[in-house]
């Protein structure tokens, strides 16, 4: 695809060894859904019991427990982790939770349900830890893969701190219609992942424990994340048809300009840009895009260091009234498969 980035682009020290940046995604795991709207991390919990039901599924699995806490009385609990895309990744695989056998799980408790729980390390009964992050791996070896001269091939997500909740400040800047959407959206019902929906752009570029895989087919670019089973096509040197049905993630036109990608994506169905804005002293909101949404992406490679750059900019005039900030994200050369996702929605 010849799409190279200048080195001055790159967002990691030259000297950043990539080779290890590129073993921790099988190391690394999160909540699809944010998490500190739902579970508080100062609570933690030891639950052990018998499991009596696991479902193994995107984008979270779900550990339903008869068990008991420092000894008290048996209660049914359930514990959500990540999706088992990532969970299998990491060596925690289905197999491991039949019906009956007895197990320990550590994690904090959810805010609304004291019996409900996100778990972070498994017991087995044989003695064996497990961690939702990765087990008994080198971080520090070599992974071999093969240097990349080009946005081709697959990706893995560098960590960088990002949530889908907390504070934002662009729920400063709504205007009159603006603020009726945000009013009438509620995060805990209407959080799009409960539909296995991929919500937006921005979101399905910073999920952070699936890859991502580039390809060029003829006039077009396409992008295909595994979380959600998002596939992406860019139509390139081309103009948008004029009878386009908005949709979720938009239509999107692309073009090269020396070795960066450029897409513009329009024709927006009104959706959400971010799933939980958390501010102190107020409710938790979520934060809603019109069908006036603008999305550019500046999809560039580092050679020096190995890294994808995706730096994506928003508009959207009819719901805000100042501009976004840009948002950078960086991925690692990856040899995982893309596998198929299979979101199952909430109930």
């Amino acid at each position: 695809m010849g799409a190279r980035l200048p080195a001055c682009i790159g967002r990691l020290a030259c000297g950043l060894c990539v080779w290890l940046i590129a073993a921790l995604p099988a190391a690394v795991t999160f909540s699809h859904h944010s998490f500190a709207p739902h579970f508080d991390a100062d609570d933690t919990l030891s639950i052990t019991g018998v499991i009596t039901e696991f479902e193994a599924r995107n984008p979270h699995v779900y550990l339903h427990l008869q068990g008991t806490e420092n000894g008290g009385a048996p209660q049914a609990y359930v514990c959500e982790s990540g999706g088992i895309s990532s969970l299998e990744r990491n060596g925690l695989t289905r197999d491991m939770f039949p019906v009956g056998a007895q197990v320990r799980v550590d994690g904090v408790r959810g805010r609304r349900d004291p019996n409900y729980c996100f778990f972070r390390t498994v017991h087995l009964a044989d003695g064996t830890t497990l961690n939702t992050g990765g087990n008994d791996r080198d971080q520090g070896a070599a992974t071999a893969i093969s240097r990349r001269d080009s946005i081709e091939g697959t990706w893995f997500i560098i960590p960088g701190g990002r949530t889908s909740s907390g504070p934002w400040e662009m729920i400063n800047y709504l205007t009159p219609e603006g603020e009726a959407a945000v009013a009438a959206y509620d995060p805990f019902r209407d959080d799009p992942t409960l539909r296995c929906s991929p919500v937006g752009i921005r979101r399905v570029w910073s999920s952070p424990s699936t890859p991502v895989n580039i390809r060029r087919e003829g006039d077009t670019v396409i992008f295909h994340h595994e979380w959600m089973d998002t596939v992406r096509t860019v139509h390139l040197d081309a103009e948008p048809p004029a009878d386009i049905a908005p949709s979720t993630l938009g239509y999107s036109i692309g073009r090269f300009e020396g070795d960066v990608l450029v897409v513009e994506t329009a024709d927006f169905a009104p959706g959400v840009l971010r799933q939980y804005v958390e501010e102190e002293g107020q409710p938790t909101r979520g934060l809603l895009h019109s069908d006036e949404l603008r999305v550019v992406e500046r999809i560039s490679f580092d050679p020096q260091t190995q890294t994808l750059n995706v730096l994506i900019q928003r508009t959207d005039r009819k719901f805000f009234t100042r501009e976004f900030l840009p948002i950078a994200i960086d991925y690692a050369p990856s040899d995982l498969a893309i596998a198929s996702y299979g979101c199952v929605p909430e109930a």
